[in-house]
Order: C-alpha cells, then structure tokens, then sequence
C-alpha cells in the first residue's frame, strides 16, 4: 500500500470523503471518541462528516443525551457516544491516574483530596442541578480545597475520567456541568466478546485506519506493549498492511475510492490530524511544526488528497461568516471550486451565508 493509499483510506473510515452518517452519534460511534476542548471545531468534526446536519443539531445531540462530552481518553475532553461512555471510561482510569500520579504530587493532589472534591462537587449537582466552572470553583473554595494554580482543571478533569460528571447544554454561551449519573444513568450492558481495550482497539482502527500501534497507544493512552497485545487479540477482524518498514492496521476496506482533486476543510483538532501520533504521512516536518503555535492552539486545515495544504481560519459576524484561507501554494482554479463549494457546506452547517476575504 502507498500513502497516497493509506490516506485515501483514512479520508473514507474517518467518514470525510463519504459519509452513510445521518446523526451526530453516529459520526462519533464511527470515530469512537471526538476531541473536544475546542467545542466549535468539535462541532464541525462532526458537521463535515455527515452532510445536512446543522451546528444547532449537534447541540441537540448533547441536549438529548445522544453524545456526551466529558474528560475521557488522555485526560482531553471528548464526544462519546452515550452507549460507550461508561465502558470506554472504566477502561481508561486505572491507566490515566497512573500516567498523571507524579504531576498531581508535585501539584499538591492525591486520592484522598480528589475523593473529597468528589463528594463537593456530587453536593453541588445533585437533584439534576447544573454548574459553571466558577460555581463548582466557589463550591470547593468554601469547603476549604485550594483551587489555584492548575487544580481546579484537574479536579474537573478527574471528575469526568471518574465518572462523576459531564458537560451539560450551555447556559447562553457558558458551559456547565452535571452529574453524569442523573444525565446519563447506568444501564446494564452486555458483556463484549472481546477484551476492553482490543475492543477500543478495534473501534479506533476502524475508525481511523490504517494506523499503526504506535497511533493507537498515542490515541488511547496505553503502552505499546498493552496495545500491541490488544491487536493481537482481535484475531481476524483486523486486516495487517505494510508501508515501508511500518505496519498499519484497519477495520473492513472500504469500497469506494475518494474522488480526484478532493478538498476538505477541517478543524484544528480534527481526528485526521490529532488522531495519529505520527503525522509525518499530513505533511512535512516543518510544515508540522508551523501548525502548532506557541498557545499550542492548532489551527484549522486545507486538506487536498488527504495531506494538508494549507491553513484557513473563521471570523464569525452579525450577519456573515467570514473566511481567510492561507494554502501553501496556489490552488488551482479547480481547487478553489471545491472550496468554494466546502465553504458553502460549513455556511450552511452554521446557518450564515459566508464570504472569503
């Protein structure tokens, strides 16, 4: 397989370059998990993969409880789908304290403090309440536990990997949170055939196939011996590829192939880019490098043929959404029709007209 090939494959197991994706959660059951500290380019992770639907309905699919967003996989903030949110989470706690225990020591955390957060924090929610950030700060404040410093992000971070709360539909523009037990409670699940973390195997590989176990330890969290072990177990579900010296794994092959001159307008934190730990195949070493400012804040891409060729950026107005691109090299004329046209798709997911400026 060549990477052009691999890429191909990415763009159509991602639901990019064809979607049968009718419904938000079916964007995210596909992907597995959706980073989402950036909400709006969350939101239009979702939006480019299914065509139709509107940033109003993915805000519905939080609303009514078919995706949920909570600290999950590396401690990020992520879209799950409801049904996989409780066996997704169990399986990574264990592996997140102990990845994260030497940072909350020299930060003055522990288990018994995080314990005691817990508990203020069930306090303040329960009976289907919902809270800022500033109100559960003031809530733990009150009870004496320091907030400053990088605590308080922790002690909400911990929460939601501990699933205790999630986010809850926005008041006005402010996020709140809830406990994810009254939002979402615990249903009796079947047991899987297969082993947690080869079943998270199996759903990322097929999600953002062709990977490599390195991708998935990256993605997930886990050491490369316990992912590699966790492919094996897997049996045949998976299909083993060969690029150069690397081995790559991916769910069933999809049939179609992307069309000729494909452009797609992605966000910052996309999965396309921020699902690999290596993205040498997107792009250029220094290419890589410009991405990533100095906020660390990543910006939103142009991918043509499955590598990125440039960058863009929105500005939203009263009445029209302002678009700038920056490509790297001139597009061609046929290119910028297909931009045009990726343009239009988002103006319409957004509800606004758009213009390029």
């Amino acid at each position: 397989m060549t990477a052009r090939e691999i890429l191909q494959h990415r763009l159509l197991h991602q639901y990019i370059a064809a979607s049968p994706a009718k419904t938000p959660a079916e964007v995210v059951s596909q992907l597995c998990a959706v980073q989402a500290q950036d909400f709006a380019g969350a939101k239009w992770s979702i939006g480019l993969r299914a065509p139709g639907l509107t940033d109003a309905a993915v805000e519905e699919a939080i609303a009514n409880k078919s995706i949920v967003r909570l600290s999950s996989l590396r401690g990020t903030i992520h879209m799950i789908a409801a049904e996989d949110v409780r066996w997704i989470g169990k399986l990574i706690k264990p592996r997140m304290v102990a990845a994260y225990s030497s940072y909350y020591a020299g930060i003055g955390l522990n288990e018994a403090l995080f314990s005691k957060s817990h508990a203020v924090i069930r306090k303040t929610l329960e009976g289907g309440r919902q809270a800022s950030r500033d109100e559960l700060k003031e809530a733990l404040e009150k009870k004496k536990i320091d907030t400053s410093g990088h605590r308080m992000n922790h002690f909400i971070s911990r929460a939601g990997v501990d699933l205790v709360i999630c986010c809850a539909p926005r008041r006005g523009k402010e996020f709140t949170y809830t406990l994810l037990d009254e939002w979402l409670p615990p249903k009796a699940e079947k047991q899987s055939a297969q082993g947690g973390l080869a079943r998270l195997a199996l759903r990322y590989f097929t999600g953002h196939g062709p990977a490599t176990a390195q991708d998935f330890a990256w993605w997930s969290g886990f050491t490369l011996t316990a992912v590699k072990a966790a492919i094996q177990s897997t049996g045949h579900s998976l299909q083993k590829i060969r690029f150069g010296e690397q081995e790559y794994w991916m769910g069933p092959s999809a049939s179609k192939t992307p069309p000729a001159n494909s452009l797609f307008l992605l966000p910052g934190f996309d999965e396309y880019y921020i699902g690999y730990s290596d993205r040498g195949l997107l792009a250029d070493t220094a290419t890589l490098k410009e991405l990533i400012p100095p906020n660390g804040i990543l910006q939103p891409t142009i991918v043509v043929n499955g590598r990125i060729e440039g960058t863009w950026k929105r500005t939203v107005k009263k009445n029209v959404l302002q678009l700038e691109a920056n490509p790297f090299s001139p597009l061609s004329n046929t290119r910028k029709k297909v931009m045009s046209k990726r343009s239009t798709e988002f103006g319409a997911f957004m509800g606004m007209p758009v213009e390029w400026i």
